[in-house]
């Protein structure tokens, strides 16, 4: 008995140490898992943009392509992952506070991005598609000038890309918002990445919508996020993400969603930007 206390004893006075040797400064230690055990990779997300991350008809998980490549990555890894649900806008500042380790949210990987953010290898590659109401007038994106409203999601690259076309821009706080604005009739068409524009033709928009291209819209690429002190992490899922690669399982990944092989991809975000 003696002995067993003795050893609790100097597991929590080990405990406690590490703790104040954490609160002296240095490179904070990832939060352990209370189930498992493991570090713990805090990731920020808007869980509105199906098919890449939304919650399950239950609300109680996070589901979508995006999501299972976080896992897959987060497994390679040897950690568990904790979802943290925000908005589009906040995704950076929660990286530039520590709120959180990494960003996955579709975020289009840019070069004006990089200079607040670092971020991974590139997971998915996407372009922009307009979506309009089946019967619309508009029928390019030439038609889409002319003081009607167009809806997009604040913060993105199709927001972006409006404003440079000099678009009447009505902006929304996630993507889930810019389809209903375009059920109700509120827009006279949106702009979103091809995938979740796809996406929504085939489901709940089918026969009623229908996607427009954007001809000069570039080969984007989708990436997670970190702080720009993090060089750390985002090596370690770099090296995570080809691991993917390498065995197949980014793949069965993509192929589970979209019914097609996984592109070749930039080996690094920095390749993928030129940078």
């Amino acid at each position: 008995m003696k002995s067993w206390k003795k050893g609790l004893f100097l597991a929590a006075a080990a405990v406690m140490a590490a703790g104040i040797m954490t609160g002296c400064g240095g490179e904070k230690p990832a939060a352990s898992s209370a189930a498992s055990g493991k570090p713990v990779l805090k990731v920020a997300t808007n869980a509105t943009y199906v098919p890449f991350e939304f919650k399950s008809e239950d609300g109680k998980d996070y589901t979508g392509y995006e999501i299972d490549v976080v896992r897959a990555v987060a497994k390679e890894m040897g950690r568990d992952v904790e979802f943290k649900n925000i908005a589009f806008d906040g995704l950076i500042p929660a990286l530039q506070s520590h709120d959180v380790d990494m960003t996955a949210s579709g975020m289009t990987a840019t070069k004006e991005r990089a200079e607040k953010i670092l971020f991974a290898a590139p997971f998915y590659q996407t372009k922009l598609s307009v979506v309009t109401k089946i019967d619309s007038p508009v029928q390019s994106v030439n038609d889409m000038t002319n003081g009607q409203e167009i809806a997009v999601q604040v913060g993105t690259t199709a927001a972006a890309y409006a404003k440079d076309k000099g678009m009447n821009i009505k902006n929304f706080d996630h993507s889930s918002d810019v389809i209903m604005e375009l059920t109700t009739g509120g827009a006279a068409a949106g702009i979103l990445d091809k995938p979740a524009a796809d996406y929504f033709i085939a489901t709940k928009g089918q026969g009623k919508f229908k996607v427009i291209d954007v001809p000069d819209s570039k080969v984007q690429y989708f990436a997670f996020g970190f702080n720009k002190d993090n060089k750390a992490l985002q090596q370690e899922v770099n090296a995570a993400i080809a691991k993917l690669k390498e065995n197949g399982t980014l793949n069965k990944i993509h192929e589970k969603w979209f019914k097609t092989p996984v592109p070749d991809m930039p080996a690094t975000a920095e390749e993928a930007l030129g940078i």
